[in-house]
């Protein structure tokens, strides 16, 4: 009876090779490359890298496998190993721009910035017209926190490549953070001429438009944001954001839970749903979305503000006046707290603690017209009507 055979894996074999020198080194590059390919794919990195290791030995002035291997060692987290191979490659075969940008890849990896800037640059001068250092350099400067010398490298870039659409795009998150929003919005656009239904240009747009005040546009933008791409938090929180200031609260509500759902950790989100159901006029759910974002901060005076808020409109003047004292008590200048302590106080008959806040507000802030309002009516409830009078003329700005 004959025997079973064990099973054994493919193994990729040197082929005999006849032709020229330069045919056979071509091939042989060329039948390292599938065979790393395929030892890749069937899981099999750590063979790939010693099958190249070989190879780069026979061939020492190969650059092609020399570079694949160290792309090899890099995809496989051996970072180090990424970075000796390259530093030995270019004292063998001299700098190139490919080995400099991928040793700035590896020594980025390795969170070595200035090593990785080094690299760049070197690479930047061998190769000016090249907007993948370009990008690669603004990164990492966006990263050391220098979004003006970033800039001025994308800037490199999309002068290289007027159509590369990651060099556009880097741009407009770049002059976001510098807050130059319209210049933003015109790169945002650019990339969209390039790319129509690109999820992200369109999410960028969109923010750029709210934040312009373009709320419209803005919800137009976001609402094609989600229908390309793939659903986040943040987009569901800018679209409400937009819906919101478009006053349609149910929808914005909608829109938040959304983004609630899909970042559940997030407070700000919370915020903003709580604040979006009191204008919809559903105080008691805000306040139960209020309460859990206090529990993560309970010293932000516009939360315990817009609590105070949904405590009024609950009849619940007493707690809403603790909510106003300590959001003051973190932030004394706050205007609008100023003014809604004041008229809560008013509201609950309290004129001479009111008017004593207000008058001190006053002669700090003379130019807040709806504080001069509130306190020509605490004059008028004092029948101190020539007071009045000059308090009302001042909030219209008629003195």
């Amino acid at each position: 009876m004959q025997g079973l055979t064990k099973e054994t894996g493919l193994k990729p074999r040197l082929p005999a090779v006849k032709g020229s020198s330069e045919a056979k080194r071509a091939l042989k590059t060329l039948w390292y490359q599938v065979a790393r390919s395929f030892l890749v794919l069937s899981g099999r990195s750590d063979r790939a890298i010693s099958l190249l290791i070989k190879a780069v030995e026979r061939d020492k002035g190969n650059l092609k496998l020399r570079l694949g291997l160290a792309q090899l060692l890099i995809r496989g987290g051996r970072t180090s190993d990424a970075i000796y191979q390259l530093q030995k490659t270019v004292m063998t075969l001299g700098p190139n721009p490919n080995l400099l940008y991928w040793l700035s890849e590896a020594y980025s990896l390795e969170g070595n910035h200035k090593a990785t800037l080094q690299a760049l640059e070197r690479a930047g001068s061998m190769a000016p017209a090249n907007p993948e250092v370009w990008k690669a350099k603004a990164r990492v400067l966006r990263q050391q926190g220098e979004p003006g010398e970033a800039l001025a490298c994308l800037e490199r870039a999309a002068a290289a490549d007027p159509r590369d659409f990651g060099a556009l795009n880097e741009k407009g998150l770049v002059l976001m953070e510098l807050g130059r929003t319209e210049d933003a919005l015109i790169c945002f656009e650019g990339c969209l001429r390039l790319k129509s239904r690109d999820a992200g240009a369109l999410a960028n747009k969109g923010i750029c438009l709210g934040k312009l005040g373009r709320y419209f546009e803005a919800m137009i933008s976001l609402k094609s944001a989600l229908k390309f791409g793939p659903p986040t938090g943040i987009l569901y929180n800018n679209l409400a954001v937009a819906l919101s200031n478009l006053s349609c609260y149910p929808e914005a509500v909608d829109a938040y839970r959304k983004a609630l759902e899909l970042a559940p950790g997030d407070w700000e989100v919370m915020s903003n749903l709580a604040s979006a159901l009191g204008k919809c006029g559903r105080f008691q759910e805000a306040l139960v979305y209020f309460d859990r974002v206090l529990q993560e901060n309970s010293k932000d005076p516009l939360v315990l503000n817009n609590v105070g808020q949904c405590f009024e409109e609950l009849n619940r003047s007493d707690r809403a006046l603790i909510c106003y004292r300590h959001a003051l008590s973190i932030e004394p200048g706050n205007r609008t707290v100023i003014f809604n302590l004041g008229a809560c106080l008013v509201a609950v008959g309290k004129l001479e603690e009111s008017r004593g806040l207000i008058t001190a507000h006053l002669n700090l802030d003379s130019e807040h017209r709806k504080a001069w309002g509130l306190l020509g009516e605490i004059y008028d409830k004092l029948c101190q009507y020539e007071l009045a009078v000059d308090c009302y003329n001042k909030a219209l700005g008629l003195e």
